[in-house]
């Protein structure tokens, strides 16, 4: 992207500030952090739209959710039928979540289920000729909505970020089956409204 093209791209996107908790957050929830506390929500809030945007293509063409084109894509990439636990662990979703979204990909004729060819108790999700039709459709348009979502960003930026990211993935990784940390309890404010509470 050229300077003329970012500058006016730039000038083109609307004014939102960074979310931001409530000024005495750390007051309210003793040994809590008020910057984690904004990182989190900020980057919450950011995955949502992110998705949102991404899933917008695929639901206007195809009635697909985000997770329901991204069990397409990860069988079109492996190039070969997965078990479904092998799916919903790259989702990062529920065995019945991936049990739901199979069964309406099954129904819509986009994955088919097959026996396991060594052990009868598992079954295979295999993409149909029509589901790999959807996933070279729309896979061109997803990276150019992500492409033009993270424009914006500079290449150092791009990679500051990636490197927080991953650092934030492998701390949860590490937490993950840990007992939950001990927790001091919340001084309520009176008098104050509870929307008062909200990060704004």
């Amino acid at each position: 992207m050229s300077s003329n093209q970012h500058s006016s791209y730039a000038a083109a996107m609307p004014d939102i500030s960074t979310i931001r908790v409530p000024a005495d957050f750390e007051s309210e929830f003793p040994g809590a952090s008020r910057s984690a506390s904004d990182v989190a929500v900020n980057l919450a809030h950011a995955q949502l739209v992110l998705l949102a945007e991404i899933e917008r293509p695929i639901r206007a063409a195809h009635g697909l959710s985000a997770s329901a084109f991204q069990t397409l894509a990860i069988l079109d990439g492996a190039g070969e039928a997965l078990p479904g636990h092998v799916i919903a662990d790259r989702l990062v979703v529920t065995s019945a979540s991936m049990t739901s979204l199979v069964d309406t990909l099954e129904r819509r004729g986009l994955v088919e289920r097959r026996p396991h060819p060594t052990d009868r108790r598992k079954v295979l999700i295999q993409l149909t000729p029509d589901g790999e039709r959807i996933v070279d459709q729309q896979l061109p348009v997803i990276h150019a909505v992500i492409n033009r979502a993270i424009s914006a960003l500079a290449e150092s930026d791009r990679e500051h970020l990636l490197s927080s990211l991953t650092t934030i993935r492998a701390q949860v990784s590490q937490l993950a089956g840990q007992p939950l940390p001990p927790a001091k309890p919340r001084r309520k404010h009176r008098g104050r409204k509870s929307s008062d509470r909200s990060p704004r």
